[in-house]
């Protein structure tokens, strides 16, 4: 499903876009299905706009990082960056043989990504909307490991399905927390986990909330199920959200005193868009190019995803956006 960043998609004037297909989570090899859920339609729109002699960038690339990628390499008894090595080169291997027309195919392991976002953080840090508390978090005695939002499994409080993640219900699209699941159980074993005290850098939402539902009322390209979608999140409230994760396969949180912290994949992976872009320049040599592409209003950013993608693209990406102070 496309989902636009800005602005209408009509006229005839040379225009300049940036396309982004989902970032594919690198814990199996993607299918046929998976090319065309999100990446097929993408490549066709961007030929379309490069043949009518519209400026285009289409990007994406390998998502890393977090706990499946940790467990998986634990049982194959490798280190997590042996693994998202040789699935990447699978997968960059696999759209090359596809013929995805992508300028820069990259991964959330580029050095150009990892520095991106680390200096993005800091901007929300010294901009006021980080801020830390202490929380109690689900662990597996089990396992023996913390259990990140989507290794927590239970029922959802808003419409029952028995399998909700900890972040969010695949059954009814809503973003979820831990605790608000009912029965909750280890996503690995399903064993019942305990919470533990921990100290996280929150997201304050609550600061962003009006500029967010302000950006969605009044954003004209948005598919009808995106917006009502978003638009029923936003009037529930949005909440605080932790940027931080206990697990170690990740970016290192660059903030004071969250030394043995990394960001949370979703947080991080959703700006690999930008850093896609920066590093597509880069490499051409021209690395403020990419301004023209993330500052000029007049760029229309596209993103072609699954529906369970919609609040972290909708709502998620714009809040953070809009706190850097640099993408109003």
């Amino acid at each position: 499903m496309p989902i636009g960043g800005s602005g209408d998609q009509t006229g005839n004037a040379r225009r300049r876009w940036v396309i982004g297909s989902a970032w594919p989570y690198i814990y199996a090899v993607p299918h046929l299905g998976n090319l065309i859920g999100s990446v097929l339609s993408a490549d066709v729109f961007a030929r379309y706009l490069r043949l009518r002699g519209d400026d285009v960038v289409f990007v994406s690339g390998s998502d890393e990082h977090g706990t499946p990628i940790e467990v998986e390499a634990l049982q194959l008894g490798v280190k997590p960056r042996e693994l998202t090595d040789r699935m990447h080169e699978i997968v960059k291997r696999l759209f090359e043989l596809w013929e995805i027309s992508f300028d820069n195919y990259t991964r959330t392991e580029s050095p150009v990504h990892r520095e991106f976002v680390k200096e993005f953080f800091m901007k929300l840090y010294n901009n006021g909307y980080v801020f830390t508390k202490e929380d109690e978090v689900p662990y597996c005695p089990k396992d023996r490991i913390y259990l990140p939002d989507r290794f927590i499994i239970g029922t959802c409080p808003y419409c029952g399905y028995d399998k909700a993640r900890g972040d969010q219900c695949e059954n009814c699209g809503r973003l979820l927390e831990p605790r608000l699941l009912i029965n909750p159980r280890c996503a690995i074993c399903g064993s019942k986990p305990i919470w533990v005290k921990t100290r996280h850098w929150y997201l304050d939402l609550t600061k962003l909330e009006d500029r967010v539902r302000k950006y969605v009322e009044e954003n004209t390209a948005l598919p009808e199920n995106a917006k009502q979608m978003s638009l029923g999140m936003l009037k529930e409230g949005l909440r605080p959200r932790a940027i931080t994760r206990d697990n170690k396969w990740g970016i290192e949180a660059p903030f004071p005193g969250a030394n043995d912290k990394t960001i949370y994949v979703w947080f991080e992976a959703v700006l690999g868009y930008v850093s896609a872009t920066i590093e597509y320049f880069r490499n051409k040599g021209n690395e403020d190019e990419w301004r023209k592409y993330w500052f000029n209003p007049d760029t229309r950013v596209v993103f072609f995803v699954g529906k369970d993608n919609i609040p972290f693209h909708v709502i998620l990406l714009p809040a953070m956006l809009i706190a850097s102070g640099d993408h109003t």
